[in-house]
């Protein structure tokens, strides 16, 4: 869906390569009513080390600013209260909340790091401006959207904010994915969500299941926002761990992972309610939590050779597009990177066929190995090539694909050292550290997209390819990571021979996930 008054803006800037940002974290009352504040939520700060912490709706006024005040050395802001002011030195960041634009200073460059207004010009590069004023509207019958409150909220802007000044404004009232350029009258106007999911066309909204909401802002005005589920948190982020489960714990003194993981599985299995497999799986999560390093559990085998590992970037979600896949040919430090990239807007297969003839040439017959590759990478690695190169398909099929998320959180051979199960969390909780910073695949996916739009055009967008595949091999390198910590604590090597466990070329069929 497109936003009204965005259809020709320019593209939204990448965060610098090098910089570095100041950061917020976005909390909902909801979450605060539901989660354990000084488990959950404290554990989430911890986590994130905010410069920042915003109330969010709903009920922001009354749950999340008072109940997270005085929980962390880190200022709460309510953006629907009083004027405030922040400045983050390390990141040149001037963060500004208000209900009332027209309270604001006539230049964005009156903006201090003490906060108090003066003539000698800002120190900061960007000022950041956080309002709950603006809110999106959808019409799911023209297919549009309609960003509510904006006409109203920039005319409240004194002057000096207007005609090209270094603001991002941000919206608590608008979701953290949504991100446009609004222009008029010649000014271009970059907009951010800073907020919870929200619907206004009748769809329910659980909101008990709000998560909370990571910001990075960069100097140069690019936004790039993390959603973190509030259950990866605290001791509810162990496996099997509920609400009523974390309760008993608390109850019965484990009210920490490092408490959990002294304290042995006999001691957890003594809890009523808590039987000794249950007790071992909560028991291996807040061990390889705390320790940083993955606990095998009983099973599991890991493929045999030499793993290709592979990451595919596409034009969005749902895959219709593969511009890129990425393989790591050997181990995380010293193998070698290939980018199969889509060079020509008007060829969208050589790169993919270039692909699969390495596959089946240099590393035939070798494991293709791939994050979360059972729901994402191999199936649209198969729809591409029955798409584009069919004749390909039968040697794509025969190939033994290995999902280690799935092999290790889903078969539950493996608890992974993290809060969360996504990639980069669980490589960095390892030891790996990337070399690209400041984007994501939403913005990776735009930069493409933004590519494909104006490649006919003499003056069309060209994105810094170079990163965009540093970006791809971070991914393969994290992955490659994982999977040799997985080797490591495996109870069998993967190399003292026998088939694997399943008798299809992958783990399973796509239906498990269901």
């Amino acid at each position: 869906m497109g936003s009204a008054g965005s259809g020709t803006a320019p593209m939204m800037p990448l965060p610098p390569a090098d910089g570095t940002p100041a950061t917020i974290l976005s909390i909902p009352g909801a979450v605060v009513e539901r989660y354990t504040v000084r488990d959950v939520v404290a554990d989430a700060i911890d986590a994130i080390g905010p410069d920042l912490i915003v109330a969010a709706p709903p009920n922001q006024a009354y749950v999340a600013g008072p109940s997270v005040t005085g929980l962390a050395d880190v200022p709460v802001v309510d953006p629907t209260r009083l004027t405030s002011r922040y400045f983050v030195p390390d990141a040149g960041i001037a963060i500004v909340a208000t209900p009332s634009p027209e309270e604001l200073p006539p230049t964005p460059g009156d903006i201090q790091r003490d906060g108090i207004g003066s003539d000698s010009g800002s120190g900061a590069e960007h000022v950041c401006l956080l309002t709950n004023q603006l809110a999106l509207t959808i019409d799911p019958h023209r297919r549009m959207t309609r960003l509510d409150g904006i006409d109203a909220y920039l005319d409240a802007l004194p002057d000096g904010w207007h005609a090209g000044a270094p603001v991002t404004h941000l919206s608590t009232g608008l979701r953290a994915e949504y991100r446009t350029t609004h222009e008029r009258g010649g000014s271009a106007y970059p907009v951010y969500g800073a907020g919870p999911p929200a619907s206004t066309v009748g769809a329910g909204i659980d909101e008990s299941e709000r998560p909370f909401i990571e910001l990075s802002l960069y100097a140069n005005g690019a936004v790039d926002a993390t959603t973190h589920d509030p259950s990866n948190f605290g001791i509810r982020g162990l496996d099997d761990i509920g609400r009523k489960r974390a309760g008993l714990l608390r109850e019965h003194g484990f009210d920490s992972r490092t408490a959990i993981a002294d304290a042995g599985p006999h001691a957890l299995a003594d809890l009523r309610g808590v039987g000794e497999r249950t007790a071992r799986t909560v028991h291996a999560s807040a061990t390889a939590i705390t320790a940083g390093e993955v606990v095998p559990r009983d099973g599991g085998v890991l493929p045999r050779g030499d793993p290709v590992f592979v990451d595919i970037e596409t034009d969005g979600l749902n895959g219709d597009t593969v511009w890129l896949i990425g393989v790591l040919d050997g181990g995380s430090e010293d193998g070698r990177y290939l980018p199969f990239r889509q060079r020509d807007h008007n060829a969208p297969a050589e790169h993919i066929e270039s692909f699969i003839s390495w596959l089946a040439g240099p590393a035939q017959g070798r494991p293709v190995v791939a994050w979360n590759g059972r729901r994402f990478d191999f199936p649209i690695i198969a729809r591409q090539l029955e798409q584009h190169a069919p004749e390909w398909t039968d040697e794509w099929q025969r190939r033994y694909q290995f999902d280690p998320l799935y092999y290790a959180s889903s078969k539950n051979n493996a608890a992974l050292p993290a809060r969360s199960n996504r990639l980069e969390p669980v490589a960095t909780a390892l030891g790996w550290e990337p070399t690209t910073t400041g984007i994501d695949g939403a913005a990776v996916a735009a930069a493409y997209n933004a590519w494909r739009r104006t490649a006919d055009s003499q003056d069309g967008y060209q994105p810094d390819w170079e990163r965009l595949e540093a970006y791809c091999e971070d991914d393969v390198r994290a992955l490659a990571t994982v999977y040799e910590a997985l080797q490591d604590a495996s109870r069998y090597a993967p190399d003292t021979g026998g088939e694997p466990p399943q008798s299809r070329t992958t783990q399973g069929s796509l239906s498990d996930f269901s």
